[in-house]
């Protein structure tokens, strides 16, 4: 393994007998933009993606099941001499999987703030009054306008501060915002518990209700939010699957009808926008709906929300 490497993937081998590496985060399917691209009409468009969940490298089903062993499941954590069904005459033979030595921890003022992941984070501040020292915020997604923002590459993360070029992130590196202090420190794989969902632990509960043409967000202390006509379907859609996926796998799903791809993304980007923007006048973290810069998107729950798929 090299030294300092922060991205996991899996080597595949496939029924031709050809061999092929997939990241963390990379799609598997029949869709052009996938990683691992199957031309097959047994396989799904978005079939299955790569995660790196805690310590374990997964596969994860998206809109079928998958198989080992002959049991079908959701999710299978890999390892190297199974062989994976994705349908009765595809099948994948895991060769090797390689996870990263250490992980990036990032730190705000002393205090630790996330395990860094494949996705893009925008760090945005705000002024607290006349005596007080702005306040910031760490968003696991992308914020026009934000003061700060680090993202995955290939071997690592990358760092852009303001309008300063971007530089690769390595252990030690420090910076400052408007007064506060940040830094990632690298840290063992076996080191302690890993969470890339610790950012915003302290968000008042929610709760879900998806019933595909209406989604009810419940959240204490404020009046309930109807989301209604594509943006429920957004919504359901996301919550039916349960895991990040391709945005064109959802879009699909929306507008199957729209034979141009360029048109279809411009209907995705516009209603992501205007549903996004009805969680923020809501009071809700617009997050829940939250891409992840690399072309998938996710409902993302906290370990306190709740989801009641009625679709």
């Amino acid at each position: 393994m090299l030294q300092g490497r922060y991205t996991p993937f899996v080597r595949f081998r496939l029924p031709d007998g050809r061999s092929a590496q997939v990241a963390a985060g990379g799609l598997i399917g029949r869709a052009s933009t996938a990683e691992l691209r199957i031309e097959s009409p047994e396989v799904s468009e978005a079939h299955a993606f790569i995660s790196m969940r805690g310590r374990h490298l997964q596969i994860l089903s998206l809109r079928r099941w998958i198989i080992l062993d002959g049991e079908r499941k959701s999710s299978i954590i890999l390892a190297p001499g199974q062989r994976i069904r994705l349908s009765q005459n595809v099948t994948l033979d895991v060769e090797a999987v390689e996870l990263p030595d250490r992980v990036m921890v990032l730190y705000g003022d002393g205090q630790e703030l996330c395990t860094l992941s494949e996705s893009v984070y925008s760090i945005v501040t705000a002024n607290g009054g006349p005596s007080q020292t702005p306040s910031y915020k760490l968003h696991p997604e992308y914020l026009p306008g934000a003061e700060a923002y680090i993202w995955g590459t290939s071997d690592g993360f990358t760092l852009r501060v303001g309008d300063r070029e971007p530089v690769e992130l390595a252990a030690g590196t420090s910076w400052e915002l408007r007064g506060h202090h940040f830094a990632v420190q690298a840290r063992p794989l076996g080191d302690g518990a890993l969470s890339t969902r610790s950012i915003g632990q302290n968000d008042p509960p929610l709760t879900i209700v998806a019933r595909y043409d209406t989604v009810y967000v419940r959240m204490p202390g404020r009046p309930e939010c109807v989301i209604a006509g594509l943006l429920a379907r957004i919504v359901s859609e996301l919550a039916t699957i349960n895991r990040l996926v391709s945005w064109e796998a959802v879009a699909r799903e929306i507008w199957g009808d729209e034979t141009d791809r360029g048109i279809m993304r411009q209907n995705w980007d516009r209603n992501l926008r205007r549903l996004r923007a009805q969680l923020r006048e809501a009071g809700i973290r617009p997050d829940l709906v939250r891409p992840d810069g690399k072309g998938n998107v996710e409902l993302y729950l906290l370990p306190q929300d709740t989801v009641v798929d009625e679709s």
